[in-house]
Order: C-alpha cells, then structure tokens, then sequence
C-alpha cells in the first residue's frame, strides 16, 4: 500500500478509489481552465475600453479635452457672461436709455416723455433683440477660443487645419443654444480627425424672464399698469419687485429658482404720486 497525495485519499487497487481520486484531478484541470477564460476575457475588457475612449475624444490634451469639449467649455463661459451683461441692463448689451436709481443704471424697455400717456415699447422683438446682442457680443470671444485651442494642441505637437466659422443663438426654454459650425482637422502621429459642430446649451432661465418681461410691458403699455403682486402669486416660481421713482417704475423680475434677475424700468402714465 502507497500513499499518493490526491485530496489527501490512500491509494488501493481498488477500482471504486481509484475513479474517485480521477475525478478530483479533473475538477481541478477544469477550475484552471475557467481562470485562464476570467483571465482573457478582463483583459479584453481592459483592452476594448481603451480603444473605445481613442475612438469617441481622439487626441486628449494633457487637461483630458477633445477639441470640441476644450472649446465648448470657452464658449460656454463667453456666453454666461454676456448672459450676465443683458440680466443687469434691461436685454442690451450696453444700456441705450437709462435712468439712475440707487446708483445704478436701469435700462428703459417702455417709454413716453409725456405725462398721462401710455408708453411705447422700445424694444417690441426683444427676444429677438437678445439673441442678436448675445451673438454680436461673442463673436470676438468665439475666434479666441479657437484660437487657444489650436495654440494648446500645436503645442503638443499637432498639426490644426481650420476652416471657416458659422454660428447663431437662440433663446429656448430652461437655455441658451449656441448652434456652432467650424471645420478644424487634427493631425498627429496616430492619423488624423475631423471636427464640425462645436454647439454648446447653456443652462438659463433667460427665456421665461424674458416672457415675464414682455408681459409687463404689455401691461404697461396697454393699461399703465401691471398687477406684479397677483401674477407673482399665480407663479411663485418668479418675484417681482417694484419701485416707483421720479415718475418711472424700477421692475425687478427674479428666478427664485435660479437667483437670476432682469432689470429694467417703465415710463409710462407718468404722473406725480
């Protein structure tokens, strides 16, 4: 009798042993075979991963941007900014008729010189008016970020062909869309990749307070008057604060849900209160 170390069992010539230590050998023949598939399968993984990242950005700067998403994040932030300029002066750029109240400028939407009289809508399409001031107000800012971007990827040794630039905004609901056409080809040692659409959505509640606006206006316009206390009532989601002075009306309308707020004035049925 000899002692074989299979599971720890004797070894006898005995047949019904015999089969039962064979069987345990070829478990665990069977347990390495399903590591080594585990094995290729999480390499594979790893593998298809990798080519699926080249695939979808290509050419990731050192700061992990493509060339579209290193010149969305520029012209996002070119557009909150002038986002910022139309909120604090009344949908201009640069405020064009203004009266000072509290040491700011406030920019009139509605007005008449004379007293008793409604006031006329100075800016009718002033949506419209909007995305047309946005657009002009970026333009320069827009070519910058191409700019740096082809500066940034030159520098890591690429080659940036250009081609011309198209661009609009439009003012929707909840946001800002920058529509964004430019060719620009990337070359570098792995081969070489086209880029087109560069259009961006910035988050803003521009839209509505816009709406809210022009309904005051309209108010204003056609009644002298607009009851901000119920209409803020009926949608709480905006505040709208009034301040009479100097024969104008100070409005304020606020996105409480955002903190944005529209200033503008009001000449209209002036009288001394």
């Amino acid at each position: 009798m000899c002692r074989v170390d299979a599971w720890s069992s004797w070894w006898r010539h005995n047949d019904g042993i015999y089969k039962y230590e064979n069987v345990g050998i070829k478990m665990k023949r069977g347990q390495v075979t399903i590591f080594i598939i585990v094995g290729i399968l999480l390499v594979a993984s790893v593998l298809g991963f990798f080519f699926l990242t080249e695939g979808e950005g290509g050419f990731l700067s050192p700061s992990d941007l493509s060339p579209q998403e290193f010149v969305k994040v520029c012209v996002r932030e070119a557009v909150e900014e002038s986002i910022d300029k139309i909120l604090l002066n009344g949908g201009e750029i640069e405020a064009s008729k203004t009266i000072l109240y509290k040491g700011e400028e406030w920019n009139y939407l509605c007005y008449i010189n004379e007293s008793y009289y409604p006031c006329y809508n100075i800016h009718p399409l002033l949506e419209l008016q909007i995305e047309r001031e946005i657009e002009e107000d970026i333009e320069d800012e827009l070519g910058d970020c191409f700019d740096k971007m082809r500066e940034s990827f030159e520098d890591e040794g690429f080659d940036v062909d250009e081609g011309a630039m198209s661009y609009s905004v439009d003012l929707l609901p909840g946001h800002v869309a920058v529509n964004l056409k430019k060719s620009v080809e990337l070359s570098g040692e792995t081969g070489t990749r086209s880029f087109e659409d560069f259009g961006v959505e910035i988050m803003s509640p521009i839209y509505d307070l816009v709406r809210v606006v022009r309904e005051i206006v309209n108010g204003e316009t056609e009644y002298c008057h607009f009851n901000y206390d119920t209409y803020s009532f009926v949608y709480p989601e905006y505040e709208i604060q009034r301040a009479d002075y100097d024969y104008s009306k100070i409005y304020s309308v606020i996105d409480r849900r955002s903190g944005s707020e529209f200033k503008f004035a009001v000449r209209s049925c002036a009288f001394e209160w």
